[in-house]
């Protein structure tokens, strides 16, 4: 009986310490994000930071979240027609619209999708406006997810959901309906 509660007490903290390990190595890809050279938008595709981080699949994206609110700049990536360069926090929600489709941004954002006129150009006239909006959006996205994760199914397709590239993954998640 001793020897089973000994085994049993040994698996445990077997697991745990790879379930951080694991961790550990996910925060450390998220935070390599700042090296992404090439933004994935018209004509950028393949930047080989950005497609082994989406690969990770739905495992990265409490990493990505954490990111949400890092400001740091990436250097020679600037952001197409809006202008001003893409942030750390931007590359992250890409990169998890990349791993998740159909993220409801603009609920999530707390500010309304203009289809006649804006857009997409609301979530950087948001985001750009203050630290605070970053961190509700951070927190906003962060519940979603919580919310949702265990509803997420997998879908094979070929073309990325954020640029007009293939999918570095093959596919992506959505939750099942």
């Amino acid at each position: 009986m001793k020897i089973r509660k000994i085994l049993i007490l040994f698996l445990l903290v077997a697991t745990s310490a790879t379930a951080l390990a694991q961790d550990k190595e996910l925060r450390r890809l998220a935070d390599s994000l700042r090296y992404i050279m090439e933004v994935p938008y018209v004509g950028n595709c393949g930047d080989p930071v950005y497609d082994k981080i989406v690969r990770q699949g739905k495992a990265i994206v409490p990493a990505l979240i954490n990111k949400l609110t890092d400001t740091r700049i990436l250097k020679e990536n600037y952001v197409p027609i809006i202008g001003g360069q893409y942030t750390v926090a931007d590359v992250a929600l890409f990169t998890i619209l990349e791993i998740i489709a159909d993220i409801p941004i603009f609920e999530l954002l707390g500010v309304e999708f203009d289809e006649n006129g804006s857009g997409f150009f609301d979530y950087w006239y948001h985001v750009r406006e203050s630290k605070r909006n970053r961190r509700d959006f951070q927190k906003a996205v962060g519940k979603w997810y919580e919310e949702n994760k265990d509803k997420l199914v997998w879908e094979e397709y070929l073309l990325s959901t954020v640029g007009d590239c293939f999918s570095p993954a093959g596919g992506h998640y959505k939750i099942q309906k």
